[in-house]
């Protein structure tokens, strides 16, 4: 059985599980991202005057920005490994058939060079 069948068959099973199962694998990481929004936002609430609850949802809002920046690029480095565009688009919860659609850029993966996301400039903010 090939790499790309064996993610297939494991996606399905995993989109088979309990949402409770699923959600044990990421809770951690958002538990993290959920005290960083509320640390940072008490700094920019200090910094600005802004209320908490606007601070939290300025930042929790550029941090989606990141995250869907984050997802694109993953697909993206996933297809230029090898990956089928369809498990790419099964592990972002889209339909295969529009995985160009859902990743518009995963058309010109390894053909040319790719305009900058968001995650390259915050990647670079951090060296």
């Amino acid at each position: 059985m090939s790499v790309n069948a064996e993610d297939r068959k494991a996606l399905e099973a995993l989109g088979h599980e309990p949402l409770t199962e699923q959600i044990a694998y990421y809770r951690k990481p958002f538990m993290v991202l959920w005290a960083a929004i509320q640390e940072a936002s008490s700094e920019l609430a200090e910094d600005y005057g802004l209320s908490q609850d606007i601070a939290q949802l300025w930042v929790a809002e550029r941090m989606r920005q990141v995250a869907d920046s984050l997802v694109d690029r993953l697909a993206e480095k996933s297809v230029a490994r090898g990956v089928s565009k369809s498990n790419v688009a099964r592990a972002a919860d889209a339909s295969p058939a529009n995985a160009e659609r859902r990743f518009p850029r995963l058309k010109y993966v390894g053909n040319q060079a790719q305009e900058r996301l968001l995650i390259d400039d915050v990647l670079d903010s951090m060296e």
